[in-house]
């Protein structure tokens, strides 16, 4: 297998976004919780106002030429990418585009970024190109830490959770996960029926995984040496995404199948189970500690979930105007 890694500061190219570069910027209902970007254009939109009145706004003006926007889950800065140009850092404030940092260093496009707990790093893949890429010191200092041949992979992957340090990287095909670490060999550390998820716990504790096919929740700890791996949960039907709580002890479980959201105690499995009116299809961090957008449609109305001392609440976005997010 061919590993580079340049650990090279990645050049970035200040682009001041001044008046009359761009349309005036989009008005906006309360305090901003967080942003939502559509998966297969290039529009980004700003969630605003407190629980029981948030609001979606009207898509942010973008730089000319974006493509694509990966959304950093939780902060504010998103990956662009360009048709015709390097990618960049879009670094935003106050419900607006601030300014854009581009990224000489980093592939072009990638059919897929996933973000560290924190995104302070993001693993990149393409399979056309057959790249897999590590970016670590986002997003003010970014870095290529790690530069892959994909192809000498035992398995094409289909997604990825790394740790805010990068010292952790995982990645997961359709049954099977493995440790990638500098100048070594893939490290095969699970194998179940169907990988839905991947999370990475906070501090790069260990990793979680859901297994829709005998509906568990496996976790993955210890994994410097002999990995210790468990089932934490089993009989979660309508399992799908993962994530870690801001506590670093519990994990929060989206479940579309069942219109649930659950949260499990990493340590005793100790679960809280909380109806939703909206099948929870993700669970995309917003800015306030532990909130979640968990649907968005094209043309629909959204749900946040967030954790509420020892309850749980979903509540309701209004869909805005003729192009609603997802």
């Amino acid at each position: 297998m061919r590993i580079q890694m340049p650990k090279t500061r990645l050049r970035c190219c200040w682009l001041l976004l001044i008046p009359g570069l761009l349309p005036a910027a989009v008005s906006l209902s309360g305090p901003i919780a967080g942003y939502v970007a559509d998966p297969s254009r290039p529009v980004l939109r700003v969630i605003s106002g407190v629980p029981g009145s948030y609001l979606f706004s009207d898509p942010l003006p973008m730089p000319d030429g974006v493509t694509r926007i990966h959304l950093a889950p939780g902060k504010d800065f998103a990956l662009i990418e360009f048709a015709d140009s390097s990618p960049a850092v879009l670094f935003l404030s106050a419900g607006a585009v601030d300014h854009v940092a581009t990224l000489s260093g980093a592939m072009p496009a990638a059919d897929w970024v996933a973000f560290s707990p924190s995104a302070a790093s993001a693993v990149l893949f393409s399979s056309s190109a057959q790249r897999l890429q590590l970016l670590t010191g986002l997003p003010a200092a970014p870095q290529v830490a790690m530069d892959l041949d994909a192809s000498t992979l035992p398995e094409q992957p289909l997604s990825a959770a790394v740790a805010d340090d990068g010292s952790l990287l995982l990645v997961a095909s359709g049954n099977s996960v493995y440790r990638l670490s500098p100048g070594g060999s893939p490290r095969l550390l699970l194998s179940v029926g169907r990988i839905v998820s991947l999370a990475v716990l906070l501090n790069g504790a260990g990793a979680a995984v859901s297994d829709s096919s005998t509906a568990s929740i496996h976790v993955l700890r210890n994994l410097d040496s002999t990995p210790d791996i468990q089932v934490l949960a089993s009989g979660l039907q309508g399992i799908g995404k993962l994530y870690p709580a801001s506590d670093g002890a519990t994990l929060f479980v989206a479940r579309p199948g069942a219109k649930a959201v659950s949260s499990l105690a990493l340590g005793s499995g100790a679960m809280q189970t909380f109806p939703s009116s909206a099948a929870p299809v993700d669970l995309v961090p917003l800015r306030n500690r532990d909130t979640f957008l968990i649907s968005a449609k094209p043309g629909q109305p959204g749900s946040i979930f967030f954790r509420d001392g020892n309850s749980g609440r979903v509540v309701f976005i209004p869909a805005t105007g003729q192009e609603a997010v997802q």
